[in-house]
């Protein structure tokens, strides 16, 4: 701890284990028949696009033996279908169209399965990263007339926070069948689940994921990627040049698109870390069945854990350039300075979102309260208004994205075109539109911020959301841009207690993170001065 930080500051509280859950019913899986007949193409429902043409007994809160018969298998048509429903709501994303679940649901532009009776009154509220996924596939089985169920609980024999614990497995399952109307089975959905659920091995086949082999048509939107820290985010693009675009779901209910990439751990088998696909369901009396591995076409217990795998070319290479390479198809072009300048596109899309997270715990007024007198145990990984309002991990992911901009412009040797072309790049990038920002600051007035001024201030800017807005883009004391903060000496020492925290890159979860968890300067992550841009 700093001299100057207040002799009270702690480094915090644990948090609340997230397997303590109201029970439910329990809905067990049982052996798997054979293999699902494959539904004729007349069973796919239409659905309605006006309230008058729906049918009756179809909304969300009627009855869910009428609103949700299971009338339609899981098969490789319905896969195509919920892919291409997943890639629709992506692109809705990706052009700003809906940054919320609910909004995205309720746009027929955004949602290929929309219906004026059902989504026109559809409000799903804290959706986090983990839910996402569940939601999505609840939804999709709902319009479609599915079969859903899903793990409700997880336990391991370590006492610890099942968001981070070994050893995983499922404990209890739940049908949509339990429930009395569909917005109560999205509402329970939210309610049971959390990121655990997505941390059991290959060899666990009662869960809800199988890893998926990393190849086109396999991967494909509506698979689903865990990042062991806690993390969880839904394909949504898979191009031909084997870029990855993902929907990231954020405990403030927003939702952003991000490029896979290095910003994203890659887990062990361990900890079940990867790409997965939901296993498709089925029911067999009054059981919901999991489809098991032999069932399973697509499925690879093996290659993203081993890097012996992780070739392309005939060299080895990282996790992430192997997935690219597995994901290209033949032929399809690929340019560096492209690449280049998606990335720089995809820096200034994390600021944007930053913008966003910062105001929204403007609007809820927590630079207003009093500070806390504790941290959270784990600055990454808590809950309640620290998760939902504060933005270490955002922060963190912002500091991978440029490390990644330098490193991959330094790979380059000086002087060289292709170091010339990523300067140019960079350049060219920052004066569009997608690159000019603004913030609200503690008096409602906009102010202006750069990509030159996040970059000069990075390690300055606050993730803790009880600090203003001014702090929280690092404005210096005593500057003109300052002078609106509510401000007072604990919120100034916080600052200053939390410079080393501030100081991290890469993301750790399931530990302790005190204020001296962090090293004494920060890390060179500056592409500029290998661009030769300052």
């Amino acid at each position: 701890m700093r001299d100057e930080a207040p002799s009270f500051l702690d480094a915090g509280a644990p948090v609340r284990d997230a397997s303590a859950v109201a029970p439910v019913a329990a809905v067990a899986p049982v052996a798997a028949p054979a293999a699902p007949v494959a539904a004729p193409e007349e069973e796919l429902p239409t659905i309605p696009t006006d309230a008058a043409a729906a049918p009756r007994g179809s909304g969300l809160d009627d009855p869910t033996s009428s609103a949700w018969p299971a009338v339609v298998r899981w098969d490789d048509r319905m896969e195509r279908d919920w892919s291409t429903f997943v890639a629709r709501l992506g692109r809705a994303v990706e052009s700003r169209r809906c940054n919320r679940l609910d909004r995205c649901l309720r746009d027929p532009e955004a949602n290929s399965l929309w219906d004026a009776q059902t989504d026109a009154r559809l409000r799903l509220d804290d959706i986090d990263c983990a839910d996402l996924p569940y939601i999505l596939r609840a939804y999709y089985s709902y319009k479609r007339r599915l079969p859903f169920g899903f793990v409700s609980n997880v336990r391991s024999a370590q006492q610890t926070d099942t968001r981070y614990a070994l050893g995983l497995r499922p404990s209890r399952w739940s049908s949509w069948r339990d429930y009395r109307t569909p917005r109560a089975v999205f509402h329970k959905v939210v309610e049971l689940v959390h990121s655990g659920m997505y941390r059991t091995t290959a060899e666990v086949q009662d869960g809800d994921f199988y890893p998926v082999a990393v190849r086109p048509g396999a991967l494909r939107p509506g698979s689903i990627y865990y990042d062991p820290n806690g993390h969880v985010l839904v394909v949504a693009e898979v191009r031909d040049d084997g870029v990855v675009h993902l929907i990231d779901g954020h405990p403030d209910g927003g939702l952003t698109w991000k490029r896979f990439g290095p910003r994203y751990a890659i887990g062990t088998a361990r900890v079940g870390g990867g790409f997965k696909n939901f296993r498709p369901q089925r029911i067999d009396g009054r059981y919901v069945v999991r489809a098991r591995d032999s069932e399973l076409a697509d499925i690879d217990s093996r290659s993203q854990w081993d890097p012996s795998a992780w070739v392309a070319n005939g060299q080895p290479v990282s996790f992430h350039d192997w997935v690219r390479a597995a994901l290209s198809v033949p032929g399809a072009p690929r340019d560096p300075e492209s690449d280049y300048r998606e990335m720089v596109a995809s820096l200034c899309r994390d600021i944007v979102d930053r913008v966003d997270a910062v105001d929204l715990a403007r609007t809820a007024g927590l630079h207003l309260r009093p500070h806390p007198n504790h941290l959270p145990w784990n600055i990454y990984g808590t809950n309640g208004d620290w998760e939902t309002w504060s933005t270490p991990s955002r922060d963190a992911a912002l500091k991978v994205v440029l490390r990644d901009l330098r490193d991959t412009a330094a790979a380059q040797p000086p002087g060289s075109p292709l170091r010339a072309a990523f300067a140019r790049a960079w350049s060219e990038e920052l004066a569009k539109p997608g690159c000019q920002f603004r913030y609200i600051n503690s008096a409602g007035a906009p102010v202006g911020i750069t990509v030159d001024d996040v970059l000069d201030r990075l390690f300055a800017m606050s993730f803790d959301p009880y600090h203003c807005p001014e702090i929280r883009w690092g404005a210096p004391e005593g500057s003109p841009e300052r002078a609106a903060c509510v401000d007072d000496p604990t919120r100034r020492a916080w600052f200053r207690a939390e410079q080393r925290l501030r100081n991290r890159v890469d993301r750790v979860y399931g530990v302790a993170t005190p204020i001296t968890f962090g090293p004494e300067t920060p890390p060179d992550v500056d592409p500029r001065p290998v661009l030769g841009v300052r």
